[in-house]
């Protein structure tokens, strides 16, 4: 009987010590993936906050051209009294003596729109519209019809999945 003793004594520290080595590889998967979550988060916070940034320093500098062309249709319908035909007639070369971005002026709809591009980075622009109002009936000297990020290259697909070499 003593033989049988000394067995389950040794069989009882063998089974603690095997769920003791099991827990410390739980307990170790388990930091690894938790560190490997954060790693992750991290990494993707940074991108955000990149690009975060870059659309607002875009949207800046859109805001401070708004603010120019703001500038420049007040002093062009300021400078001498003029009907709104010869106002918007009397825009176009205004427009194009600005230097800072460039600037498009065309006509939609029988109203004119001025439209200028800010990058945001490679890949993205932040796209603005102004359409020009008639200051006798307006308040403002435009209007912001179009204010969007929009992708400054093509995208192309990959379809393509090699999974068996074809002969």
């Amino acid at each position: 009987m003593k033989k049988d003793k000394n067995q389950s004594s040794f069989t009882a520290i063998g089974s603690s010590s095997l769920l003791v080595v099991f827990l410390v590889l739980c307990l170790a998967t388990f930091a690894i993936l938790s560190l490997s979550s954060a790693k992750s988060d991290y990494s993707f916070t940074e991108r955000l906050a990149k690009h975060k940034s870059d659309y607002y320093k875009a949207s800046s500098r859109a805001e401070h051209t708004a603010a120019d062309i703001d500038r420049l249709l007040e002093n062009t319908y300021r400078s001498k009294a003029m009907s709104q035909e010869e106002y918007l007639d009397a825009l176009n070369p205004v427009i194009l003596t600005y230097e800072t971005v460039p600037l498009s002026y065309s006509m939609q709809d029988n109203v004119p729109v001025i439209s200028y591009q800010i990058p945001v980075d490679d890949r993205q622009t932040l796209s603005v519209e102004l359409k020009v109002t008639n200051p006798k009936e307006s308040l403002n000297y435009y209007e912001v019809q179009t204010w969007q990020i929009s992708s400054s290259k093509e995208w192309e697909s990959d379809n393509t999945l090699n999974l068996m070499p074809i002969q």
